[in-house]
């Protein structure tokens, strides 16, 4: 035996070392798994709450006119937004839009995140928004939303359609 050899090798084995590494993978994925769901849950009360602001203002805008503004549709996602921010300017400073903010296809397409408000001008209104995570006790599914149309009124939320479990309205 040489003067400078250690009698016994210390260290780590090659499976011992994977071993810690798979554990340690394995609670990164659960962390950031997590992360993503209150991320979503955040994202979501952002869009009930802003929902809700605009739902203020437009009863304040009723509340001076008799009848909530018309024009079609309005998108949070492009132009026809400051269109409905420059009518409800003297109610809310600047109208929120959707965290995500997606394509404009409504949020009544699964995987599109936008406001929208529509209105014949009347006293009816659609204000809806899509949620991020299903089940929700406030999406279309539990609530049974009505969609205001040029005829008359009708659920929203019908069996097949794919919002059905995450649609956010007011009205």
């Amino acid at each position: 035996m040489n003067i400078g050899e250690n009698k016994y090798k210390r260290g780590f084995t090659i499976v011992e070392l994977l071993v810690v590494v798979s554990i340690i993978s394995l609670l990164a994925s659960v962390v950031l798994g997590s992360l993503t769901t209150a991320r979503m849950k955040g994202r979501d009360a952002r869009r009930m709450e802003d929902i809700h602001q605009i739902q203020l203002a437009l009863s304040l805008y009723y509340s001076d006119n008799g009848h909530y503004p018309s024009g079609g549709w309005y998108y949070s996602c492009n132009g026809t937004w400051s269109g409905l921010q420059a009518i409800l300017a003297p109610y809310i400073s600047s109208l929120p839009v959707d965290p995500v903010n997606t394509s404009c296809n409504g949020p009544w397409n699964v995987g599109y995140f936008t406001y929208s408000y529509g209105s014949t001008g009347g006293d009816k209104y659609d204000l809806v928004g899509a949620l991020e995570t299903t089940g929700s006790a406030y999406a279309c599914a539990s609530r049974k939303y009505l969609f205001h149309d040029w005829g008359g009124e009708a659920i929203w939320c019908t069996g097949g359609f794919g919002y059905w479990d995450q649609m956010y309205a007011d009205h």
